[in-house]
């Protein structure tokens, strides 16, 4: 029988000659080494040389030096995965679009992913240091730890200023209402003409920034316009002419419509007033503003009419 100790935790071997000079594993610490030949056994093994978290464990049996190199701590690969993750999520996420604001959520699924790496890197470090050389990537833990701080830190204050944004954003409502007072501004100095469409109202002036034609609802950058004009082209709004009833729609959200969660469109009438029509009497809402339209029309076409037959009448 050949008896030799572990050069690494000093366990006792016991095993037959015929293992002699083939590699082993201490059943101890699970060191890899090499079993001594019997005229060197109990004195053969004499030094153990870089044994530490990291770095290969040298081996020296009698004139022959082994290279253990132990593995590497999985947790600590994994920290680095998810490390790597958190940095791709970003942009993959605030660029493609996905979700509602994405870059918002694309910062919070990254620090999310950032601490789960570093919390991931807490362990395998541990593991790592109190292995007495059985695992290596100490370097790499640390990597994940202080690296996925960093990034929790950094893209979680990102995410943070994200949302304070969003809840400051103004409500649809509130939009629509500066809208309507831009509407207004417009009409007043072109002679009762509304614009042909919403976005001519921040470049000249009359909103302060395109953000105002962007519905907090729906799923798109902050600028778009989500709103849309119900305008009969050529027609100019005197709101002291009764052929403008006050119910008139001019301006509501969408499309698509249905953004809000409570299912309900909001309408700007001609008289500043906001209303919410349900999603399912929406269509019947559009028919009943459709024949309101062909009133003001068949009105002032009325009023053209009449008022060229009294300058004909006239010596």
């Amino acid at each position: 029988m050949i008896r030799f100790r572990c050069p690494n935790c000093s366990a006792r071997m016991e095993v037959d000659e015929s293992f002699a000079g083939r590699p082993t594993r201490c059943a101890t610490c699970g060191m890899d080494l090499k079993v001594p030949r019997a005229e060197d056994s109990d004195t053969s093994i004499t030094s153990v040389q870089g044994v530490g978290p990291s770095g290969p464990t040298t081996v020296r049996i009698g004139d022959e030096t082994v290279e253990v190199v132990p593995p590497l701590e999985t947790m600590a690969v994994l920290s680095l995965v998810l490390l790597g993750a958190s940095v791709a999520a970003v942009p993959a996420i605030g660029l493609g679009r996905f979700v509602t604001f994405p870059w918002t959520i694309a910062l919070t699924i990254g620090a999310g992913l950032a601490l789960l790496a570093a919390m991931t890197a807490v362990p395998a470090y541990h593991t790592i240091r109190h292995s007495r050389g059985r695992k290596r990537g100490r370097n790499l833990a640390l990597v994940g730890m202080l690296g996925g701080a960093a990034l929790f830190l950094g893209l979680g204050a990102g995410a943070i200023a994200g949302f304070v944004q969003l809840a400051m954003r103004p409500s649809c409502e509130v939009n629509l209402r500066r809208i309507y007072s831009a509407l207004r501004a417009y009409a007043s100095v072109h002679d009762g003409q509304l614009p042909p469409n919403l976005e001519v109202l921040p470049p000249e002036g009359y909103l302060a920034d395109a953000a105002t034609l962007t519905c907090p609802h729906y799923p798109v950058a902050v600028g778009s316009c989500t709103y849309q004009m119900y305008m009969a082209e050529g027609i100019r709004v005197n709101l002291a002419n009764p052929a403008f009833p006050a119910n008139l729609m001019i301006v509501s959200d969408g499309p698509p419509y249905g953004a809000h969660r409570d299912s309900m469109v909001r309408a700007l009438l001609l008289n500043g007033e906001v209303v919410k029509v349900p999603l399912d009497e929406w269509e019947r809402f559009l028919r009943d503003q459709g024949r309101l339209w062909d009133q003001v029309r068949e009105a002032l076409g009325s009023a053209r009419t009449e008022a060229g037959g009294t300058q004909g009448a006239q010596p």
